[in-house]
């Protein structure tokens, strides 16, 4: 804190001392002396009052630059929020883009959905209408034989009447006393002609019946074909979705074949160089081999041709060995005939004249013998080393195989290394493509190629999902279609189950027609007798009851047409229920494009957000540095301050205690004895400004806050002294003035 000496006196230097003593101070000396403290005073003032504010300026300056600093760090802070924010942003951009994506594929989905519900409404309002029209003329034939049977009725009533009529007219004719009850034959005629006749319309009735269940059944037929129309759209999805799923699984499986095999081709790869390595190494064996077999053939062969050499001599020794024989023989023939006898004579002689020479003979025989058996070791020698080459040149072929086989293996390992790259480039490539088709460029961009196969499994278990929902979807139209199928057989099952009725019924028909030919025929022969005419009674009877069971049919089949009315009332209220579907994919397609809308708008309000942002970033940046600069020249110019009126004190230290007056009390400034010691590194805290600090003969006090000091200022002789007291009593501190500020 402090530089003062404990206990110490720093006296001042005796010419200062005696200074009044020497130099006679006069009044204008005194009042030059004074004027000029009065100038130093004023000029004093005047700089402390700069000094002042330039402290306040730099208080305030230092203040706004901590502000600033911390208003910097919190735009640093900001930004670095804005930033995140911004990755924040883009990441939800990234997203809402890949929803608005799919948000686009559900709509193009639901607009094809929508498409295909309004051509199966108009199919099916097309066919309600045609079904309306086909229950409007069946309606039309129901009342015409509702009025041919009010017809029927009315003519079997007549009928009846006539019957009676009849069986009045037999009865008068059985019985010829009653009266009024004539019967005859015309009569009975024009009854049966009635009754063709009406049979004849009952034909047309079936005919007119055969026509409609033809036109119901053509309307089958067409149900049929949507429905099997329907049922193929439906089996081709569901192959579509199985191919997808196969071809998912097989894109698996080719990814797990593709990393089998590199690891199987790494694997071979590496036992094809351990392979190779010692195939070199047996090369350099067999090569050395190979030489050392060279060398020794070489050697064979020079040991060979020495011992052909040899026995090429001993050939020569020999045909010289029998020339010279010759000769002597020939020398010896002049007496002698070239007769055999002769010759084996002379050699007789020669044989018993030259005994001597046997030995010689039988020596150089035995060195023959010698030689030839010297040859055939030699020879056997030969064949050996021959072999041995043989040998050697089969096992060079060998290695030559090997060799061959090896680098045709290195080879295929290239090939099969350039295959992988291919195929490494071909599924890096479809990759690519995949990620395209699936629109996940960009994520991959960002995430990387590590990330890749994840992405484009998480994409394909999207598409998996869509796709299952697609077909729970399909499977819940198929279900419905099988039952409308169902219902549709069921109603088919009846419909046949009526046409076989109407085929028996029209097979007894026409047995009764057959009956009723028999009848004319029998009427025709017998027109005389009663009975046959009671038998074509009863026939007729039981043609009534025919009539009556066709009534019967025909009050089935108003039953049939109330049922086609139920099921045209339920094909108009499906129409309806697909209306009121299509209604609500179309609200449903409104509302996506109400969501795709919102969230553009969104989307661009945060872009709008985040530039502006970033503009008032950047301006609050600006203004920052420019009040930074603002701010630094202004420090500038108070250090320079600071620095020439620290320049000022330090050049007037030596005059301060002269222009000081020793007769009255007067006062230090408190911003000059901190500025002066803060120069000289004495206090480092500022005393308050209001403090007084006077000068008199008994001395005040002027107590520090912080450090607890206490500086008492005397006025003695010529001495100014400092005494500060600090907390403690025994501690006591006396310096000078001008060497304390020294």
């Amino acid at each position: 804190m402090t530089n003062f000496k404990t206990h110490e006196t720093i006296q001042w230097p005796k010419e200062i001392y005696d200074r009044p003593l020497e130099v006679p101070v006069t009044r204008e000396q005194l009042n030059h002396y004074r004027n000029v403290a009065e100038n130093a005073r004023s000029e004093l003032a005047a700089t402390l009052v700069k000094f002042e504010c330039s402290q306040s300026e730099l208080r305030d300056l230092r203040s706004k630059m901590l502000s600033k600093e911390a208003f910097c760090q919190e735009l640093k802070a900001e930004m670095e929020n804005y930033k995140e924010n911004n990755a924040r942003k883009s990441s939800l951009l990234t997203s809402l883009r890949d929803r608005v994506q799919e948000l686009e594929e559900e709509s193009a989905a639901l607009t094809a959905s929508k498409i295909r519900a309004e051509i199966t409404a108009h199919t099916a309002t097309k066919e309600n209408q045609e079904l309306k029209k086909k229950v409007a003329e069946l309606d039309e034939n129901v009342q015409k034989c509702l009025k041919e049977n009010e017809e029927n009725k009315n003519q079997v009533s007549k009928n009846c009447r006539k019957h009676e009529e009849f069986l009045a007219q037999l009865g008068d004719c059985l019985d010829p006393e009653k009266k009024n009850e004539k019967a005859s034959d015309e009569d009975l005629i024009l009854k049966l002609r009635e009754l063709c006749e009406e049979n004849a319309l009952v034909k047309g009735q079936i005919v007119t019946l055969e026509e409609t269940i033809n036109v119901h059944e053509m309307e089958a037929k067409a149900s049929r074909e949507t429905i099997m129309r329907l049922v193929s759209e439906v089996n081709r999805e569901q192959k579509k979705a199985a191919s997808c799923t196969e071809e998912k699984d097989r894109l698996n499986q080719d990814l797990l074949c593709a990393v089998e095999t590199k690891e199987v081709l790494e694997r071979e790869v590496r036992i094809l160089q351990e392979r190779l390595l010692a195939g070199q190494r047996v090369w350099d064996a067999s090569k050395r081999e190979l030489s050392l077999l060279k060398k020794s053939s070489c050697e064979l062969e020079k040991s060979l041709e020495a011992n052909l050499d040899a026995a090429a001599a001993s050939r020569s020794q020999l045909s010289l060995f029998r020339e010279k024989v010759a000769a002597l023989l020939r020398g010896s023939w002049g007496t002698t005939g070239p007769t055999e006898d002769a010759i084996l004579e002379r050699i007789r002689e020669v044989t018993s004249q030259e005994e001597s020479r046997k030995r010689m003979v039988s020596q150089l025989e035995a060195r023959i013998s010698e030689l030839v058996e010297q040859l055939g070791d030699e020879s056997g020698f030969h064949q050996k080393a021959l072999q041995r080459a043989q040998k050697a040149e089969n096992k060079l072929e060998t290695l030559q195989g090997q060799l061959t086989h090896l680098e045709g293996v290195l080879v295929s390992g290239d090939v099969l290394r350039d295959h992988l790259n291919f195929e490494k480039q071909k599924y890096l490539k479809f990759l690519d493509q995949l990620s395209e088709k699936m629109k996940l460029d960009q994520m991959a961009a960002e995430l990387g190629f590590d990330m890749r196969l994840d992405v484009v499994l998480a994409r394909t278990e999207q598409l998996v999902r869509l796709e299952s929902n697609a077909v729970i979807e399909n499977k819940t139209i198929a279900h419905n279609l099988q039952r409308k199928l169902r219902t549709q057989q069921e109603r088919l099952e009846s419909k046949e189950l009526h046409m076989s009725l109407l085929r028996q019924k029209i097979a007894q028909l026409e047995e009764e027609r057959q009956v009723r030919s028999a009848l004319v025929v029998e009427r025709d022969e017998a027109n005389l007798t009663l009975r046959k005419l009671q038998k074509k009674v009863e026939r007729l009877q039981k043609e009534l009851r025919v009539c009556r069971e066709a009534n019967t049919e025909l009050k089935a089949k108003l039953a049939d047409t109330s049922e086609l009315k139920i099921k045209s009332l339920e094909h108009t209220k499906a129409i309806e229920d697909l209306n009121k579907s299509r209604d609500k994919l179309e609200k449903m397609k409104e509302k996506a494009e109400k969501k795709l809308m919102s969230v553009k708008s969104e989307l661009n309000t945060a872009e709008h957000e985040t530039q502006e942002d970033k503009e008032r970033a950047r301006n609050m940046m600006e203004v920052v540095t420019s009040e930074t600069k603002t701010l630094k020249k202004s420090l500038e110019e108070a250090e320079t301050r600071e620095k020439q009126t620290v320049t000022w004190m330090v050049t007037n230290e030596s005059h301060l205690p002269v222009l000081m007056p020793l007769y009255s009390p007067w006062a230090w400034p408190c911003n000059l004895l901190w500025a002066m010691g803060h120069q000289q590194g004495w206090c480092k805290q500022k005393c308050d400004e209001h403090l007084h600090c006077g000068v008199c003969l008994l001395g005040t006090q002027m107590p520090c806050k912080e450090d607890r000091i206490c500086m008492v200022f005397l006025e003695r002789d010529p001495k100014i002294t400092w005494r500060v007291r600090q907390s403690h009593p025994s501690v006591l501190v006396e310096s000078n003035l001008s060497q304390f500020f020294s």
